[in-house]
């Protein structure tokens, strides 16, 4: 990816980081919170039929922390354009594989949440001013090897990933639950 290319054993230890045996609890200040971190990935992408295209996809992940500590998240992208309309919803609970919720989990007092993909892997971290008030996030693709991820597009076509830039990062915070929404 031109943003951010990780070698293979970047993107194993990004994955592992996330597991649940490098989980900790989540902070008590983070108690009945939302945290709603959003961007847009700028990307290149290759059809089966070897065109490109360059879909512009908003992306937003909601993760409430309950009363009781533990995660829910929904994530939702979409790509909204002259030539497609589209996009898709993902909801995780505590339950959900991957650790915490569908991957998010707490090193200690950052939130980590890491999606793999064919060829590649996402992570984002959500990092917290010390009263746990505010927030700041990052999101960073990588891919392993020297092979292009691939991915499901919504129009259900699989596409070979050539690059994804990642701006217009924002987090927020807010009392309760955002998901009961």
């Amino acid at each position: 990816m031109s943003r951010n290319p990780l070698p293979v054993a970047v993107a194993v230890a990004v994955a592992t980081l996330a597991s649940p045996v490098f989980a900790g609890p989540a902070p008590k200040q983070l108690y009945n919170k939302s945290i709603v971190v959003s961007w847009v990935e700028s990307t290149v992408q290759k059809a089966p039929d070897g065109s490109s295209r360059n879909p512009q996809i908003n992306s937003q992940r909601t993760i409430y922390v309950s009363s009781a500590g533990r995660l829910f998240a929904k994530g939702t992208r979409n790509i909204s354009n002259r030539n497609f309309q589209g996009g898709n919803t993902i909801e995780r609970g505590p339950d959900s594989s991957g650790g915490g919720s569908g991957g998010f989990t707490f090193e200690g007092d950052r939130l980590v949440g890491t999606a793999i993909f064919d060829g590649g892997a996402r992570r984002m971290t959500v990092s917290f001013d010390p009263g746990f008030s505010s927030c700041t996030a990052s999101v960073v693709y990588g891919k392993s090897g020297s092979a292009n991820q691939k991915w499901k597009g919504f129009d259900g076509v699989t596409y070979e990933l050539i690059s994804v830039n990642v701006g217009a990062v924002g987090c927020a915070m807010r009392d309760g639950n955002a998901l009961a929404n």
